[in-house]
């Protein structure tokens, strides 16, 4: 009898530690499954410190751009299919040379500059329309700047830039229609902008990260201001030329001199 009674008390024994072994398996589980997925972090990469410029040390570069040999004879362009634009030809702008100096020539500065991010005007910056041709034909933005593209003429244009860093977009706008306001986030140089309805139609955006770049005027002029003083690389970059570098080290306040030389080849 008390073997009996034995033997059935250890039974329960076991019977209750197995019933509360089970019952755990459940909580367990559920505690596995109720714990989130580890995602990546969401938080925003800390933004790049703002550079502060010195004005009481700030220096520039100016200079201009030459063309070494005879100037081509730029193409005449044939806008006639369009009544609302020149009957005449038109000379192209793609090879801009008089007196023996170049236009359209961005420059800029392409290493050097301090570490941190530069913030972007508060000025748009501005694309025309008029007599059938974007003005100016080249011209630079920075990141986040915005981008207003105008039309002046009586002529309904196609605004379609072609980028490779940024999205591609492609608007019509009307004859003195609204502007046109976008903006890049993503450096890259010489972005082509082209009217689909005019196929001459072409212009060059460079999106830069700093305000340190300029372009060269009708005679071959630049000038790049307010730098802090430091050693620098300067290029210039023609649309059908290419690109030429070379060193520039600009002392407090000093107004640096540069001058580039391009040629056909």
């Amino acid at each position: 009898m008390n073997m009996d009674l034995s033997l059935r008390s250890r039974f329960h024994i076991k019977m209750k530690t197995l019933y509360l072994s089970l019952l755990s398996i459940p909580f367990f589980l559920l505690g596995c499954e109720s714990q989130p997925a580890t995602q990546p972090s969401s938080a925003p990469t800390p933004s790049a410190a703002v550079v502060t410029i010195d004005p009481s040390t700030a220096g520039s570069i100016a200079g201009a751009v030459a063309f070494k040999g005879a100037a081509p004879k730029p193409p005449m362009l044939d806008m006639s299919q369009d009544p609302a634009c020149p009957p005449e030809p038109q000379a192209s702008e793609a090879l801009a040379v008089k007196n023996g100096k170049l236009a359209n020539v961005f420059v800029y500065v392409k290493d050097g500059l301090p570490a941190g991010s530069f913030p972007a005007p508060v000025e748009p910056a501005v694309l025309d329309q008029k007599g059938c041709r974007y003005i100016p034909h080249v011209l630079g933005v920075m990141t986040g700047q915005q981008f207003k593209v105008l039309n002046s003429d009586i002529a309904q244009h196609n605004v379609h830039p072609m980028p490779a860093s940024n999205p591609q977009w492609n608007e019509s706008q009307m004859p003195s229609g609204k502007p046109i306001t976008k903006s890049f986030a993503q450096a890259e140089m010489m972005v082509p902008i082209q009217c689909n309805q005019h196929p001459w139609m072409r212009a060059y955006v460079s999106v830069m990260p700093h305000p340190y770049f300029a372009v060269s005027a009708a005679d071959g002029t630049f000038a790049i201001k307010n730098l802090p003083p430091g050693e620098y690389t300067l290029a210039a970059v023609h649309e059908k030329l290419g690109e030429q570098t070379m060193k520039v080290k600009v002392g407090p306040k000093e107004n640096a001199k540069a001058a580039f030389t391009f040629a056909l080849q």
